[in-house]
């Protein structure tokens, strides 16, 4: 996105709140009106003519030739559009039994400061790979999740299901379930670094908009489990993918979105989003050693190998893929180790999505290739 083009999306942004009293969405699209999209709308506009100390975040990305994130100062919140936490890991027991944990803040400060009316959902998830079980809670609350003193670098969230800290690659994750089924507490390490996704970290969705992302893909975890009250010493590995952005504001946005964890040390980040003409595709191959590499839509293909249809909503997903990476000779095979791992978030983040664990193994003969992997996949049609 071009500096001109910036200039033109504050002054089209700006005209379009002071003359619509609502967000308006085209009658061929699935997603509904939403007073809260209107609200950020409103916000982005208000925040266009600001002045610049009020938000400098916002004017950043919307007139900087080149956008790109900047640590450890962009681990904190931001003043604008939308931006979340977000982990997905895979832990083991003392004596083996193995859990899929997703826990992740979402945040959104509907009106700039002072007024300081803010959004925060969090979403906590675990699947039992043994008893191929799935539970999820969810939360949504209005007001500041910060601590009034924020740290001088990195973030401390707290919501009232999912507490989070982090700086600089040293990580703590609380969470419990309201009806006390799974409880959380975890330290993380960064084993390898953060990995800036598409140029220096900012990375382009196509007609979709943009945003910042980075991840660290390597994060040892080691803590407890509380399971049904009863605590167990777990240690395992987790991802932490961070984004933010003045076009992260629609929760009904339809893509696919690949983390895997290849046991040679490699990882990988894949996402789709599937237009009805064309799909913008991209992602990351990192290396055991050396540097990321960034991969084109072209350069990697998904093929759905089975589906599952939710008993809850009625919508149907994948539940297994084969995932081809051309430049780099790889077959994987990726298999949900619980097909029903849908989370039906209309309460809180106001879509639905499905978030699962996955096994990956080989998808060629000959290779040996294993890992894990956290396949999110959201607002597929109905």
């Amino acid at each position: 996105m071009t500096t001109e083009t910036r200039r033109v999306f504050l002054a089209t942004t700006l005209t379009a709140t002071l003359h619509t009293a609502r967000l308006t969405v085209p009658s061929h699209s699935r997603r509904p009106r939403s007073v809260a999209g209107a609200c950020v709308l409103a916000a982005v506009a208000i925040l266009a003519v600001i002045p610049l100390g009020c938000c400098g975040d916002a004017l950043y990305e919307l007139t900087a030739a080149k956008p790109k994130v900047s640590l450890p100062k962009d681990e904190a919140p931001h003043c604008f559009g939308g931006e979340w936490w977000y982990y997905t890991g895979r832990v083991t027991t003392e004596d083996g039994r193995g859990f899929g944990i997703q826990a992740v803040v979402f945040y959104v400060p509907i009106l700039p400061a002072p007024i300081s009316a803010e959004g925060w959902v969090a979403h906590y998830a675990v699947v039992d790979e043994t008893e191929g079980t799935f539970a999820y809670d969810q939360s949504l609350s209005l007001g500041r999740a910060l601590d009034d003193e924020p740290p001088p670098i990195g973030f401390e969230l707290s919501t009232p299901l999912v507490q989070l800290a982090g700086s600089e690659g040293h990580d703590r994750i609380h969470a419990g379930m309201s009806n006390g089924t799974y409880g959380v507490a975890l330290e993380l390490e960064d084993e390898r670094g953060p990995v800036l996704h598409g140029d220096d970290g900012y990375i382009s969705y196509g007609s979709d908009g943009s945003s910042f992302y980075y991840s660290r893909p390597k994060m040892n975890a080691t803590g407890t489990l509380v399971i049904d009250g009863e605590a167990r010493r777990v240690t395992g590995s987790f991802w932490f993918d961070r984004q933010w952005g003045v076009y992260l504001v629609n929760p009904w946005q339809q893509w696919d979105w690949f983390s895997v964890r290849l046991d040679d040390g490699a990882n990988i980040m894949l996402f789709v989003f599937p237009d009805e003409t064309s799909s913008q595709a991209a992602g990351t191959y990192i290396p055991p050693v050396g540097e990321p590499v960034t991969l084109a839509g072209d350069d990697f293909v998904i093929t759905p190998t089975n589906w599952w249809t939710s008993p809850h909503t009625g919508i149907t997903y994948p539940v297994a893929w084969t995932v081809q990476l051309i430049p780099q000779g790889l077959t994987l095979a990726v298999t949900a180790v619980s097909e029903d791992q849908e989370l039906d978030a209309r309460a809180s983040s106001l879509n639905i999505y499905w978030e699962g664990l996955c096994t990956v193994t080989s998808g060629s003969p000959g290779d040996h290739a294993s890992g894990s992997a956290y396949v999110e996949l959201a607002n597929y049609p109905r």
